[in-house]
């Protein structure tokens, strides 16, 4: 980049291609700057890579690299070493130097946008990064500082309920999580998944749920009265309530958890009358928390000191902390399998919109059948000859069959229409 700043102010009508050979005892680094192969944006340096390779493509320079090995005055004379070490060792003394004046300046980043400056730079948590890491920004999401801003943000969860959620706990639970469960439920945590307007964003046909065509929004996916869907329900629920059992859970904060998932599943139903007065306050705050939050993992503070006087009640030096962080991730996979068993709705025969897209085309096949092949050309006449055939084919293909005959069809009559007035010219008697 120096070189080519220099070119332009002393050669700045230079014809030729100049040829200049580069050196660099990082055989890696060598390597990377010149190396002809695809860069990835999680390969190591791709920030300052990028930027080499795109001012190397925009150079007026040919360049030719070479290696040399560092450090070879320690073990031989500096007579003794060829051009290239020598002038590497000479570079090496001057960056140490500039180096220390920049120390005692208290100025270790050296700003020179005359010679270098980084196409785009990554930062994540206020860092920058030298390349894309999922791993270290899925763990920068899943993080509650981030995920409890934005639910302040977006209003997902009020105020009255943000200072009664045991956020250390759900913190614990969301870190504690396999890689992929975190990666699904920070998605959902800020609302990027399959309900309302993102489906419409994605260029989806409708925001109508895949069964009976209601309108799709979280809460819909543990409320879906479909028999697959109640099936998956009841099954996670008693899972939850053999595991409560085997985490020695009070039985009265037993009943109210599951009594709260059955008002997410059931929300006109006023279940207070069922809960012990004991626990009464702890069900009523995570009233407030809300059904999302709910299945989100984010418990109430209240349950912890309850379950506590639980364990010492019956001398259990269990850890409370722990006990509520895996109630966390219990609940989260709740929510997580409802919408494993909805997504696999939306391919099958239990799903309402793909029966009628199966329907329409079925009907539009019937009528290709019905109109013969009369006006098709004679090299596809045979397609619509067995619509047995034909209805036995997926969803994709029937479409692909309609949309060549009604394409074949347009064509055949457009061009016996075009032949019609040919016909009509030659024939008719003239003036």
């Amino acid at each position: 980049m120096a070189v080519d700043w220099l070119l332009k102010q002393w050669l700045p009508n230079l014809s030729k291609c100049p040829k200049v050979r580069i050196a660099c005892d990082g055989l890696s680094a060598i390597e990377m700057a010149f190396e002809d192969r695809p860069l990835s944006p999680t390969d190591a340096q791709f920030d300052l890579v990028s930027s080499i390779w795109e001012a190397i493509f925009w150079s007026s320079v040919d360049w030719s690299p070479q290696h040399v090995y560092g450090h070879l005055d320690k073990s031989n004379l500096f007579d003794e070493l060829s051009w290239w070490e020598k002038r590497n060792l000479e570079v090496d003394g001057m960056a140490a130097e500039y180096r220390k004046e920049l120390e005692t300046a208290n100025h270790l980043i050296v700003p020179n946008p005359r010679f270098f400056t980084e196409l785009a730079a990554l930062y994540v948590a206020d860092t920058k990064q030298s390349r894309l890491d999922p791993q270290f920004i899925q763990e920068c999401c899943v993080t509650l500082p981030a995920l409890r801003s934005r639910w302040r943000d977006k209003g997902t969860i009020s105020v009255a309920a943000e200072s009664e959620i045991a956020w250390d706990t759900l913190g614990r639970a969301m870190r504690s999580l396999p890689a992929g469960l975190q990666g699904w439920s920070t998605k959902h945590c800020v609302g990027m998944c399959g309900t309302g307007k993102l489906k419409v964003l994605w260029g989806l046909e409708t925001s109508a749920a895949p069964r009976f065509g209601d309108f799709k929004d979280h809460l819909h996916i543990p409320r879906c009265r479909a028999a697959l869907a109640t099936a998956e329900w009841d099954r996670r629920t008693a899972a939850l309530s053999a595991w409560l059992d085997l985490q020695l859970t009070g039985p009265s904060i037993k009943t109210a958890i599951l009594q709260l998932l059955h008002g997410v599943r059931t929300p006109t139903s006023s279940p207070l009358r069922t809960i012990s007065p004991s626990v009464r306050p702890a069900f009523l705050v995570q009233q407030v928390i809300g059904s999302q939050g709910l299945l989100e993992g984010r418990i109430a503070l209240s349950w912890l000191p309850l379950q506590q006087q639980h364990y010492d009640k019956i001398r259990c030096r269990r850890s409370v902390s722990l006990w509520a962080s895996r109630l966390s991730q219990q609940l989260i996979s709740i929510g997580f399998y409802m919408w494993e068993q909805q997504n696999s709705v939306q391919h099958s025969d239990d799903n309402v919109q793909l029966r009628e897209r199966h329907s329409t085309a079925n009907e539009g096949i019937h009528s290709h059948f019905d109109m013969g092949p009369d006006d098709l050309p004679k090299e596809i006449q045979p397609m619509p000859t067995s619509p047995q055939r034909v209805l036995r084919k997926s969803l994709v293909d029937k479409k692909e069959w309609l949309k060549l005959l009604c394409q074949e069809r347009r064509d055949f009559r457009r061009s016996m229409k075009a032949q019609r007035r040919s016909l009509r010219t030659i024939f008719s008697p003239g003036p």
